[in-house]
């Protein structure tokens, strides 16, 4: 217990936070508005993230799959906290989707996807292995490579003339509602809504009254970074950035200082796929220790490799193209079926619960 100090706390929530949201970028079904989707989904994410911190503070100690069995009884919490494990493991699944076909389609299209999803499980097996120690440290050692990747890439790009302010105009062209569609409830629930599984560690941390000031200031800057993000890509590409699929990726193709400084697409994969870890092992970590302790098991490690089997197939079956991966699992199956219900309205119920129950004590 308390291995976790608030810087690596801090870390671990800022780069899962970020996670895949940087590889697809942000709200491009809003075209040019797509920024102001994101600065308004942070806002909201914040009251979110506060009802998830005010179930942590009710049920002092109690990890997120604990809450439930102690608030509504074994028979009813414990096969509804299952779901979260479940969940996990469903999204684990689609982060190995995300890379395969990132990597496939980018850097390595003649590799076999079977290869690229294998050896990323195969590192996410390693690392949840290691306990939540190793994933703070992971997140530790990533971020500073994050921030100084992201300075370097935007330096890279106001030197290469690319930026146009105009691109930003006009603003609001389609009206409100591309941007509410954004923000609810993909952008409310994805990177936000989502930080509900880093309450399976937030009893772990060194300083849990620290808890709140840590995960909203990590809320706060990486939407503040993912709001910077849509504006670079949208200043170069204007109304074009709505049509592609890793707009990002594509920004670093741009740069070119001198025919010297150029083709640094490589750059970017790299902290993509470093946001992308850290996440996929975080919500691996949370499922076999969620299962862990519903099922009262002495350790975890024996599920690690079952585990990752099993998000590893779901990764390379859960999809034939990328097409149907994103429009159709994505935003017409997991956000409105899975996240809205778990990530929502599951644990405001609970919190409704918990403190009725603790005003008849």
């Amino acid at each position: 217990m308390n291995k976790i100090t608030v810087y690596q706390l801090f870390a671990m929530t800022f780069i899962f936070q970020l996670g895949t949201t940087i590889i697809f970028g942000f709200g491009g079904s809003a075209g040019r508005d797509a920024w102001i989707g994101e600065l308004i989904s942070c806002c909201l994410g914040i009251f979110i993230v506060m009802i998830y911190i005010a179930l942590m503070r009710m049920n002092p100690g109690l990890t997120l799959v604990q809450w439930f069995p102690a608030q509504l009884g074994r028979w009813i919490g414990t096969p509804l906290a299952f779901l979260y494990p479940l969940m996990f493991l469903y999204i684990v699944g689609r982060i190995i989707a995300d890379i395969r076909d990132m990597v496939s389609t980018t850097v390595l299209p003649s590799t076999p996807l079977l290869l690229i999803s294998g050896l990323f499980a195969f590192i996410i097996a390693y690392c949840v292995y290691g306990g939540i120690e190793i994933v703070a440290r992971l997140g530790e050692m990533f971020l500073p490579i994050v921030l100084i990747m992201f300075c370097i890439e935007v330096i890279l790009l106001w030197s290469s003339s690319v930026l146009h302010i105009n691109n930003l105009l006009p603003v609001f062209e389609n009206g409100l509602e591309p941007i509410l569609k954004v923000v609810y409830p993909p952008g409310i629930t994805q990177s936000f809504g989502e930080t509900l599984v880093l309450a399976m560690f937030w009893p772990e941390t060194k300083r849990p009254e620290k808890v709140m000031k840590i995960t909203l200031l990590a809320i706060i800057l990486s939407g503040i970074m993912i709001t910077c993000f849509d504006v670079l890509a949208i200043l170069v590409f204007g109304g074009m950035f709505s049509g592609l699929l890793y707009p990002l990726y594509t920004l670093l193709s741009l740069i070119s200082i001198g025919h010297f400084i150029e083709n640094l697409q490589m750059f970017g994969v790299l902290y993509f796929l470093m946001t992308a870890l850290l996440k996929s092992v975080v919500y691996m970590l949370a499922a076999v220790r969620g299962i862990q302790q519903l099922t009262n098991m002495k350790s975890y490690r024996v599920l690690v490799i079952p585990a990752c089997a099993i998000s590893l197939f779901l990764g390379m079956t859960m999809s034939k193209n990328i097409a149907e991966h994103i429009y159709r699992h994505h935003f017409e199956i997991l956000v409105p079926y899975v996240w809205v219900p778990l990530l929502l309205i599951v644990p405001t119920i609970l919190l409704i619960v918990t403190w009725l129950r603790q005003l008849k004590k």
